[in-house]
């Protein structure tokens, strides 16, 4: 009967064992991953399955890693999931230091580096994460050619503005990160400056560079877009001679203007039909967090521009409305972006919307223009928040007459934040500091009460 009990006691732990080891080797030969973190960080985005979808020819990708770091691993899973989502995407995976032919032929010196090919076209990504890998997958397939053109000299926002890289949570020893145990990268650019929004243009093919109109009649030759951003010294009449001739010559031009700042346009696009009001716009009824002065919008006109565009918001925004001298009769202005009907404008009291973003074309001159009352959207302190960085590529390739990439816009990693507006402010505010309180102590006095 003893040998009976004991063979009873270890059938079970036998039949364990033996359906651990089958499922060990199932899992082995049929490897899957389950992403439960909250921010889904290791599955491929929405964006990044649309980007697939829309791919029409093969793109090769050669990943290099070290399998000694968790980082890389990571990042050739995330590849693996581009190459199961898209037939058209082909994926090959080494360890330069095991292959070294393969690195050679590839012209790859170190782990970590990620090589796109299609069509000829080569994107070469050093950074192991989504928003490389995407941006790449957009850049090496997109047909979107062509130079941005930021003018200079007049202390506007630079594009070529300065970033520095960091990690964050990571592990390493003496300096607070890690490649090899996961850190993830992170990189801090200059608040005021434009290098994410040339990031994005880079990603998607442009070519950005800065131009000086004082350089005479081919100052702007070759471009593409002319994007004035933000300038806070006025330009000379030649200048804005030279910006006319361009207008008039088919040559597309987005304006990013300050309140408050003289910019020597004003004649300029006066003669279009648009006046730029300079006053402060205040909004007390739709803003972007408690400030008045930061008008935020949900709610746009009916334009490709602003197709499923998310809220977008303008940190200190000037009014543009149409000419005192009235619209010349070919011009055909539209606005994009509006206040809501609370807003006022310097000394003008009179609630009503406000325009901050407008669109101007003529029906007989190939004169197209889009004028924002704002350029501080599109900076590196607002270019990764909400609908922002989208708004301002949306304006580039509608201006560059490029459709495909109206809709695709390059992923930044940034650190996740809060963001809310001030009628969600004073909700939280009431819920929490209010609401909550109140309940706790009524409910303390209740059960107080039913104790006597």
């Amino acid at each position: 009967m003893s040998r009976v009990r004991a063979l009873r006691l270890l059938l079970p732990v036998v039949a364990v064992v033996v359906a651990s080891a089958v499922i060990n080797r199932w899992a082995l030969e049929h490897p899957a991953r389950f992403d439960i973190t909250t921010g889904q960080v290791y599955s491929i985005s929405d964006e990044t399955q649309a980007v697939l979808a829309r791919l029409e020819h093969p793109v090769d990708i050669a990943y290099f890693y070290d399998v000694r770091s968790r980082a890389m691993l990571d990042a050739r899973h995330l590849l693996e999931q581009y190459a199961a989502a898209s037939p058209l995407v082909a994926l090959s995976s080494h360890d330069p230091q095991l292959e070294p032919a393969a690195a050679a032929r590839h012209a790859v010196r170190f782990a970590g580096t990620a090589v796109f090919t299609s069509g000829g076209r080569r994107v070469v990504v050093d950074k192991p994460d989504e928003t490389a890998f995407t941006n790449a997958l957009i850049r090496v397939s997109s047909d979107a050619t062509g130079r941005i053109c930021f003018s200079d000299g007049h202390i506007e926002s630079n594009p070529l503005s300065l970033q520095s890289h960091d990690h964050f949570e990571g592990g390493g020893e003496g300096h607070g990160h890690s490649h090899a145990s996961g850190g993830r990268p992170l990189t801090l650019h200059e608040r005021h400056g434009m290098g994410m929004a040339r990031n994005a243009l880079e990603t998607l093919g442009y070519t950005v560079e800065q131009r000086r109109l004082l350089a005479g009649p081919q100052a702007l030759a070759g471009c593409t877009v002319v994007v004035v951003a933000s300038p806070q010294q006025a330009f000379a009449p030649r200048e804005v001679a030279e910006l006319a001739r361009a207008l008039d010559a088919g040559m597309p031009v987005l304006f990013l203007l300050e309140p408050g700042i003289e910019s020597g346009l004003e004649p300029l696009l006066a003669a279009y039909g648009v006046e730029v009001n300079g006053a402060l716009v205040r909004d007390p009824e739709r803003h972007y967090w408690t400030d008045p002065a930061t008008p935020a919008v949900s709610d746009y006109a009916r334009h490709r521009i602003t197709r499923r565009l998310a809220l977008s918001f303008f940190p200190g925004a000037t009014e543009l409305r149409p000419a005192v001298t009235g619209v010349p009769a070919d011009m055909v202005i539209v606005p994009l972006a509006e206040s809501s009907a609370a807003a006022i404008s310097g000394d003008d009291t009179t609630a009503r919307a406000r325009t901050l973003v407008l669109s101007a074309s003529s029906t007989t001159r190939p004169v197209r223009f889009v004028v924002v009352g704002d350029g501080d959207f599109a900076t590196n302190s607002f270019f990764g928040a909400l609908g922002n960085g989208q708004l301002f590529l949306n304006v580039i390739s509608a201006l560059a007459d490029n459709q495909r990439l109206i809709d695709i816009a390059p992923r930044e990693y940034v650190v996740a934040e809060l963001r809310l507006t001030n009628a969600e402010l004073r909700l939280t505010f009431l819920l929490t500091t209010v609401l909550g309180p109140l309940l706790i102590l009524s409910f303390a006095a209740w059960t107080g009460w039913r104790r006597r």
